[in-house]
């Protein structure tokens, strides 16, 4: 016989495995949220610590539990969560990170003022066991985070609340067949269906310690994420080929390699990247152009002991034709005296 309860408007999933060290904290966190209907979910997955002693402790009717057999991972244990919810907005928070009291509050009042936001996560503030902090601010539009999803991702996992319904329409979850960076993979799969924002102020706060998935993992979690770039990439049409992580790279780090052939697959990508950045991600062309000006002097500028065929290949592109005449007379000149800008270290 179905529940005759009202579902509450948010339900929190936070998943744990041997999370004794600062579950109880992330629960306060909630449980003082000046937002009152929410339902905290605890997805147990396994813990073999004193995890499971500690949430029973709390007596409190917004809490359910549920128990995994065995660990099953976090993207299972996520999916099993929102399996079970039947409540307009879904809320993520990690056993060892803290929401800010107004947190839900705030989400919730954005998602109704903004209807076609189906994803909404917010600044956050990382702090390190010697509470060494610093406030990240990913991109708030939907443009801007589209352009940043072609790097990285874009929003802190415990900042996010979706519309549940959304994710039930389109059939979204988390994807279980790769182990590391999925919510990145989730995120990119959303933003091909609905339109992403994350609220200016920080409304976690997101602990760094030795335990972190990215600290463990990280190199795992590295070529997950190209991949997951890549696919992205895809879905904004930018014909995605193996080598433009390492090209990108190379470019921003301005440490580009003296290599031609490497040099002109850097003018391939920033050519790619440019027409997705101004014309899928609306980004404002005279930024970029000038922003991508400075990566191809210095790509060139490796490059200039080839001599005036560099300058030529340089000119060959709009944020070389179209730069800051700065850089173009010193190519120039480092073309014509064949004079590279040194490697570093």
């Amino acid at each position: 016989m179905p529940s005759l309860r009202k579902p509450p408007t948010v339900t929190v999933l936070m998943p744990v495995y041997n999370g004794e060290t600062h579950i109880t904290q992330a629960i306060f966190s909630i449980l003082s949220q000046s937002f009152e209907d929410f339902m905290l979910l605890i997805l147990n997955d396994g813990s073999t610590d004193k995890t499971a002693d500690i949430i029973s402790s709390f007596q409190d009717h917004r809490i359910e539990i549920i128990n995994n057999p065995k660990n099953l991972g976090l993207a299972k244990t996520l999916n099993i969560g929102i399996e079970n919810t039947d409540s307009p907005f879904i809320a993520r928070l990690d056993s060892d990170d803290i929401s800010h009291y107004t947190r839900l509050e705030k989400q919730v009042d954005y998602l109704n003022s903004h209807p076609e936001i189906g994803l909404c996560g917010s600044h956050y503030c990382a702090f390190d066991e010697n509470n060494k902090e610093i406030v990240v601010k990913p991109p708030e539009s939907h443009h801007d985070i589209l352009y940043a999803l072609i790097f990285d991702n874009a929003f802190g996992h415990s900042t996010i609340m979706f519309r549940t319904e959304w994710l039930k329409r389109f059939r979204l979850a988390y994807n279980t067949n790769i182990r590391y960076a999925q919510d990145y993979e989730l995120w990119v799969r959303m933003a091909a269906n609905f339109r992403l924002a994350n609220i200016p102020e920080a409304l976690v706060r997101y602990r760094i310690h030795a335990k972190n998935i990215s600290n463990e993992h990280h190199s795992e979690q590295k070529t997950a994420a190209e991949i997951i770039s890549q696919l992205h990439r895809n879905q904004l049409g930018m014909s995605p080929l193996a080598h433009d992580t390492e090209i990108h790279n190379m470019l921003v780090a301005m440490n580009f390699p003296a290599d031609a052939d490497k040099l002109k697959d850097a003018g391939d990508w920033l050519s790619r990247l440019f027409y997705a950045a101004v014309f899928r991600c609306r980004q404002h062309p005279v930024s970029k152009l000038l922003e991508y000006n400075k990566w191809w002097y210095s790509a060139c500028g490796r490059n200039a002991n080839l001599g005036i065929a560099t300058f030529l290949i340089y000119l060959s592109k709009p944020y070389g034709l179209l730069g800051h005449p700065k850089y173009t007379i010193k190519l120039l000149w480092r073309c014509l005296t064949k004079s590279a800008i040194p490697a570093t270290n």
